[in-house]
């Protein structure tokens, strides 16, 4: 009996024990996040990517994760996303067939096309497909935006899954973190004056976040808790900037370009926009290309395309929204760029953009009839 009982305090002690070690620890993650929230919170974002890899082709790239509700959150506010069967941001799935009389326009870019910082009906995307059905062209603007996506990402998108959509018109928009972005995804290269394939996969972070999200716990970390993504960004930046140095110091994505361009991420660059108009010319596309403005040291607001480029860029695409020849249009508006979080371009930038580009395709659609 005595040995019983000596079992069972020892058991009540162990369970006290661990209780009081379970609330000490549930009071310091509290106590933490209260912390992190006072020091951080105006700096700090909380943007899951949801990122998951797609089979494009023969090519193993990103892709946003599919039928997806979620926010991202800063100082600036909360944005609400969803996402359809093929994970791009749209309220309904699309399927390859094309309904008769219907005009199709897919968006590529980053995370600024995908509309990081703005709601789902503020993206250029919703914006031009609603002025394009108000004004009697009934359309689908399909927004591929993935943040993070480089210019040779979405060519190998376009030529191995976007044309499946038979799309009309494709929009690229150009950011200036895509010229180091071209280098880094290492898809294609210059190789005697030509631009080759190289790799047929690159799927960074991809691998964790498809453990992670199994969970619908760090889901719910991602966004809502400061002190977890402080804490996964810490990790992830250690991570990359090993990765980085491996990799020949190849640069870290953010939505505001870290570098100036190199003579060869130009080339390269020039030959990408080549491809994609020599690409949608022989498939009867349109091509516009939409220039999304950067934040720069110097003047506040420049263009992403530099200047030496306009006219190649010009003359591949069936017409180019430049910024430089839009600086009236910028110049009404109270907010180009988001004030806090990752300066991604704001709802006002957003609707001007896709109020020109449903202009452009109004006027086009007028001009075949």
């Amino acid at each position: 009996m005595k040995s019983n009982s000596g079992k069972k305090n020892k058991l009540k002690s162990f369970l006290g024990s661990l209780l009081i070690f379970s609330i000490s620890i549930i009071i310091g993650l509290l106590i933490g996040e209260v912390v992190i929230r006072m020091m951080y919170k105006k700096e700090m974002v909380l943007y899951p990517r949801y990122h998951t890899d797609a089979i494009y082709g023969d090519f193993r790239i990103r892709r946003i994760r599919p039928d997806m509700t979620f926010t991202h959150t800063s100082f600036d506010g909360t944005f609400n996303f969803k996402t359809n069967n093929k994970g791009f941001r749209s309220d309904k799935d699309i399927n390859y067939k094309k309904e008769p009389g219907v005009i199709r326009v897919i968006a590529l870019g980053d995370s600024h096309t995908q509309g990081y910082e703005v709601n789902q009906d503020e993206t250029f995307s919703s914006v031009a497909e609603n002025a394009l059905n108000k004004n009697g062209l009934k359309s689908t603007v399909i927004n591929a935006g993935v943040s993070g996506f480089s210019t040779a990402e979405e060519l190998v998108f376009l030529e191995n899954e976007g044309y499946k959509y038979k799309p009309d018109y494709v929009v690229v928009a150009l950011f200036a973190n895509d010229f180091e972005d071209n280098i880094r995804s290492d898809l294609f290269e210059l190789r005697n004056d030509s631009i080759v394939v190289k790799n047929h996969e690159y799927i960074p972070g991809v691998s964790i976040q498809n453990k992670l999200y199994k969970y619908g716990i760090f889901r719910w970390l991602g966004e809502k808790s400061y002190l977890y993504g402080y804490s996964f960004n810490t990790v992830w930046d250690f991570f990359k900037k090993r990765n980085q140095k491996a990799a020949s110091g190849k640069g870290t994505e953010l939505a505001i370009a870290a570098n100036p361009n190199t003579k060869y991420s130009e080339e390269l660059m020039k030959k990408l926009i080549s491809r994609f108009h020599d690409y949608c010319k022989a498939q009867g596309i349109k091509l516009i290309i939409l220039d999304i403005p950067q934040l720069d040291p110097i003047v506040s607001v420049s263009s992403s395309i530099a200047k030496n480029m306009v006219s190649h860029v010009k003359k591949s695409c069936d017409t180019l929204f430049n910024y430089d020849n839009m600086i009236n249009d910028y110049s009404k508006m109270s907010l180009i760029h988001v004030k806090q979080g990752h300066r991604h371009i704001s709802a006002e930038a957003h609707k001007m953009m896709g109020q020109k580009i449903s202009e452009y395709i109004l006027s086009d659609h007028k001009g075949v009839n």
